[in-house]
């Protein structure tokens, strides 16, 4: 008898402790499972916290590296009174803080995606909190539903396009979108021998075609982002 137990198909054993563990899941005493979203919550809540640290880090980082650089450019342009050697450095120094700004813009793009999946984490337990004590929901002053409106709404905006502008990757692309510009409208004067009207309109046009390939990359991430994310907990219609 026993050796026909031991001969029991090892698929079977499987789904035998799987139901175990399921059982023991669902008769598991409320309080455990509350200090486990609590700490869940926790962990979300460190997580938005190193985001935004990072975030600050990176744009304040590619702001005082532009500041320094712009200061550097205005000695040199003085010391050589614009000429080949204030080329020379603008050509050098240009292209780089464009491409501090790039990765910038593209790691702060990053980080708020991630900052708002956390977001959208702790709206989920704070429905959890609402589903085991209904008699709090009044209590609560963020939205503990997790569609796209109300995610955004815990963090003071709304769920269209020109609050890109106010975030952190936006202003990035804003300031790359300046430089990247300048960078243009150089190029022209100096290689084209354009008047400085032309050139200077060659900078704008490059300023607004660079800053909408920013936010447009930056609104497509965000919205492959989200579609990513089922909603659980959608606010009810009223």
């Amino acid at each position: 008898m026993a050796l026909e137990q031991d001969k029991q198909p090892l698929s079977e054993k499987e789904d035998n402790s799987t139901q175990s563990v399921i059982q023991q899941n669902t008769d598991m005493d409320q309080p455990s499972i509350v200090a486990m979203m609590t700490t869940e919550h926790y962990n979300l809540q460190s997580g938005r916290a190193m985001t935004i640290s990072e975030s600050n880090g990176r744009s304040g980082l590619f702001l005082s590296t532009v500041s320094t650089a712009l200061v550097a450019l205005a000695f040199i342009a003085q010391i050589s009174k614009l000429g080949t050697e204030f080329y020379v450095f603008a050509l050098i120094l240009l292209p780089s803080l464009f491409f501090i700004g790039l990765v910038t813009f593209e790691r702060t793009v990053q980080v708020a995606i991630a900052d708002i999946t956390y977001a959208r984490g702790i709206n989920r337990i704070r429905h959890f909190y609402i589903e085991v004590a209904p008699q709090i929901a009044d209590y609560f002053v963020q939205p503990y539903y997790d569609d796209e409106t109300s995610v955004y709404g815990s963090e003071g905006a709304t769920a269209s396009w020109w609050p890109i502008f106010l975030t952190t990757s936006g202003m990035i692309a804003v300031i790359d979108s300046v430089i990247g510009g300048t960078l243009i409208g150089l190029l022209a004067y100096r290689f084209l021998a354009l008047s400085l009207p032309i050139s200077s309109l060659f900078g704008l046009f490059a300023f607004i075609a660079l800053l909408i390939l920013f936010l447009r990359y930056q609104w497509t991430r965000w919205g492959n982002a989200q579609r990513q994310l089922k909603t659980l907990f959608p606010r009810p219609k009223q």
